[in-house]
């Protein structure tokens, strides 16, 4: 069963951070955080910003189950989270502060007690008990802080602001210090849990009253509760309230003036449950990362300082999206492509070195005997020479001469810079089989053209594609390629390079 999301506030750095929320419906809330890249740490020079998620109330799965999707230059960009982090593992400390009735009677005094007409069981037992049991100094990040007010004729810190953790069971003292007390001054009591809670800084404030909901003065509560609970919402705390009657308490409950949504219990064992309930509430989120540039598909968020719709997917759901502006401006570094040359050189080096060792190493013939000496004829005029032709040596491969080779390189898309060599005769390029080279893009068709390598060098034709080939921007429907030549294939381009 979903549950219902509640109202957070995040602390962020000014400069470094930009947020925007949304609700999914009304069970679950995002947060979105760019996060922009440490300048101090070398590691991270160059990266994209990231985007941090804090998700309320959404559905728990596995990090392999949330993704992040925007539009990029009309394509569509899919980031898988690479981390997923619990409440209690992220940043937002969170402070409490729980304020309890203090009365003799609703605290209880059988233990005290010696008159048996005068004895009341009261609810320090059990609550000592269900505060141990939560466990509250884990229910928070490192950091988290508690205070304990106890309110009767006035209010008292039973437990100093300090360590989550220091709020425990003991830590409310015993029946004999509440012995005596009278009066239920809710309105101090809460009026000393917020200012306790304006003295520290953690990301989120939680107030938690626990009593019979009822002032000394009920009707000049009404106008004061008013009061605290625009200061409350003031400060973004979250406020729970549980109500129980002791045998002395009066009908009504004038605190829902301030906390609209408080529980009323009829037993003791009704404050443990509905406390664990408040605490599975405030701890009901956890955090995901998304890299803002996926190195392995060559494909990230627009980051151009512009507003972009972002959408999460949980599983098979997608939550709502998220307007938000893509700051600070980055750009995917430029990549020099592959290094023909280099290679072309060293392989020719290779060669000539063999020429070299060969030349050195070949058998001197031995000196054939003096001619005679004749007479020599009159020398031959020379033929006048024709135009000269390039001849493609050992096309298709013989023992003699270099083959043809030819190869295409993807520029982008998720094969980027793969090298696919040609086939003598045809190669045929396209989505699926039986094209010989299978290029996953949405925009091309499943035989979307073929190259054909002959002597005369390699030729592109178009297989009946719907959106066409491109070679160096123009649309062609048959074109001989040449080394360098870019083509483009639906939204891929290649880089087509050949020896011959």
């Amino acid at each position: 069963m979903k549950i219902r999301a509640l109202a957070v506030s995040l602390a962020l750095l000014a400069g470094l951070f930009v947020t925007k929320r949304a609700h999914a419906d009304n069970s679950v809330e995002v947060f979105l955080t760019v996060q922009a890249p440490d300048p101090k740490d070398p590691k991270q020079a160059g990266k994209a910003p990231t985007i941090e998620a804090t998700i309320v109330g959404g559905q728990k799965t596995t990090v392999d189950k949330f993704s992040l999707s925007t539009t990029n230059q009309n394509q569509k960009v899919v980031i898988k989270a690479d981390r997923l982090r619990e409440y209690t593992e992220g940043k937002e400390t969170i402070a409490i502060a729980l304020v309890i009735n203090g009365q003799e009677i609703w605290i209880g005094n059988d233990d005290i007690e010696t008159d048996e007409n005068a004895k009341y069981q009261g609810v320090l037992k059990n609550l000592e008990a269900a505060i141990d049991k939560l466990n509250l100094g884990a229910a928070g990040p490192a950091g988290s802080k508690g205070v304990v007010v106890s309110y009767s004729q006035g209010a008292e810190i039973k437990v100093p602001m300090g360590d989550l953790k220091l709020i425990n069971g003991g830590a409310l003292g015993s029946q004999k210090d509440y012995r005596g007390k009278i009066g239920t001054d809710m309105v101090q009591g809460i009026t000393m849990g917020l200012a306790e809670l304006s003295k520290v800084s953690t990301a989120r404030k939680a107030l938690i009253v626990v009593g019979d909901g009822n002032d000394t003065n009920n009707e000049a509560a009404k106008a004061q509760l008013a009061d605290l609970k625009k200061q409350a919402n003031a400060q973004h705390i979250q406020m729970f309230a549980i109500i129980y009657k002791s045998a002395v308490s009066s009908e009504g409950a004038v605190i829902t003036t301030m906390i609209g949504n408080a529980k009323t219990v009829n037993s003791i064992d009704g404050i443990n449950s509905e406390l664990n309930a408040i605490i599975a509430r405030m701890a009901d989120r956890y955090y995901l990362t998304f890299q803002g540039f996926d190195d392995k598909q060559g494909l990230g968020l627009p980051w151009d300082a512009k507003d972009h719709d972002l959408v999460i997917k949980i599983d098979q759901t997608d939550l709502d999206p998220v307007t938000m502006t893509l700051a600070p401006k980055w750009e995917p570094p430029k990549h020099s492509g592959f290094p023909w040359l280099a290679v072309i050189l060293t392989l020719l080096g290779i060669v000539l070195l063999f020429v070299i060792i060969k030349v050195a190493t070949k058998k001197k013939p031995e000196p054939m005997p003096m001619p005679m000496p004749m007479a020599a004829p009159p020398p031959e005029a020379p033929k006048p020479m024709g135009p000269s032709k390039t001849v493609m040596i050992g096309a298709g491969g013989d023992q003699e001469g270099f083959p043809i080779v030819g190869w295409l390189v993807p520029l982008n898309g998720v094969n980027a810079y793969q090298t696919w060599r040609l086939k003598p005769g045809l190669t045929k390029i396209g989505t699926a089989p039986p094209s010989d080279i299978v290029v996953n893009d949405g925009f091309m068709s499943t035989e979307h053209c073929s190259i054909t390598s002959s002597p005369a060098g390699f030729t592109l034709h178009d297989g009946g594609s719907t959106n066409g080939c491109y070679v160096n921007d123009k649309k062609v429907q048959k074109q001989d390629l040449v080394d360098n030549d870019v083509i483009m294939l639906g939204k891929t381009n290649f880089k087509f390079k050949s020896i011959n």
